[in-house]
């Protein structure tokens, strides 16, 4: 079966995203394995499964807006901002509108930074911050660039815990869904954590692109080759740039793309290059601000030069490069 490709999964409560990782690579095959974008534990969804050189691309698969469903439960505050945690404090919220919810998240959508939770994966001195809250250290954070495009109310009600609140949410990479919802909580007055939360969409993958591990796990091993994404289609929104299957060789070997000798426009952001029939040899991105005569640099080569590539570009003899180091011979 294939080594390498993307499988997206509807990532169960109750398992880590390490754990879904660490399943779908033991069903693939295959050693290496990663994800694209974490979902805690309590949360459900999208969850993007890299397998062998698509681990090269986790990074790069995160970069897209994500969709939530989020259920608030209003009046309990907890350590970890979600009803698995120990409550810090609890307030009755039986008062609570469905017109004061939707004045909060009309301020929460105007939100550009955001603290992230004290239990959570960001680093602090290089160790994660629920390293630090696990032993009882308080650490103070500074708040990090975020973006929320939209937060719509979609249901209000009293349930058996406590009033509750179901949300959409739009938001860019790195946006904590639990810290939005703790912030809810304070505009309140009531505190609020995460009772349920579901991943719709992480860029360009959506949940009905999703497959189950119980689907997986029945079919096994082939529901995981037939399920995976090739990398070519898991990297087709981003920019793309063609190259003959001679630039192919020298981008293959990571040299950078010297000014002016790829016709397609260079985009800013980082993009990927493609040989002549259509498979994915390396992503490219801006050059640095001292480099003279180069348009772009490799920061990801998924498929090296072997010497079978070099036997099949080169029509008997030596020809010369359009993307390479000075445009140098080979």
């Amino acid at each position: 079966m294939p080594q390498d490709g993307v499988l997206i999964v509807d990532k169960p409560a109750g398992l880590t995203s390490r754990q879904v990782v660490s399943r779908v690579a033991s069903l693939a095959g295959v050693s290496k394995a990663g994800h694209s974008g974490t979902l805690d534990p309590l949360a459900t969804g999208v969850l993007v499964v890299c397998l062998g050189r698509a681990t090269l691309l986790t990074r790069y698969l995160g970069f897209g807006q994500k969709e939530y469903v989020a259920e608030a439960l209003l009046g309990v505050e907890t350590d970890t901002y979600d009803i698995d945690g120990e409550v810090v404090s609890a307030h009755d919220a039986s008062d609570i509108t469905k017109e004061d919810v939707g004045s909060a998240i009309a301020t929460l959508a105007t939100l550009d930074k955001q603290a992230p939770p004290p239990y959570s994966a960001v680093k602090h001195n290089g160790r994660p911050l629920y390293q630090y809250a696990r032993a009882g250290v308080h650490v103070s954070t500074r708040e990090r660039a975020v973006r929320v495009d939209s937060i719509d109310l979609v249901e209000f009600g009293a349930g058996v815990d406590g009033p509750f609140a179901v949300l959409d949410i739009t938001c860019g990479p790195g946006t904590y869904v639990r810290s939005l919802i703790h912030d809810l909580g304070h505009l309140l007055g009531c505190g609020a954590c995460v009772s349920r939360l579901r991943r719709t969409r992480s860029g360009q993958f959506s949940i009905e692109d999703a497959v189950s591990l119980e689907d997986v796990d029945i079919q096994r091993p082939d529901s995981v080759s037939d399920a995976a994404i090739s990398i070519e289609d898991a990297t087709s929104t981003m920019p793309t740039v063609r190259v003959s299957m001679e630039q192919a060789r020298a981008v293959a070997m990571g040299k950078p793309i010297m000014a002016g000798v790829i016709d397609a426009p260079v985009s800013d952001e980082v993009f990927r290059v493609l040989d002549p029939r259509g498979s994915l040899i390396a992503l490219y991105g801006p050059a640095r601000p001292d480099d003279e005569g180069i348009d772009a640099r490799a920061v990801r080569v998924l498929r090296p030069w072997q010497v079978d590539d070099r036997a099949r570009s080169c029509d008997g003899g030596v020809v010369e490069s359009d993307v390479a180091e000075g445009n140098s011979r080979s």
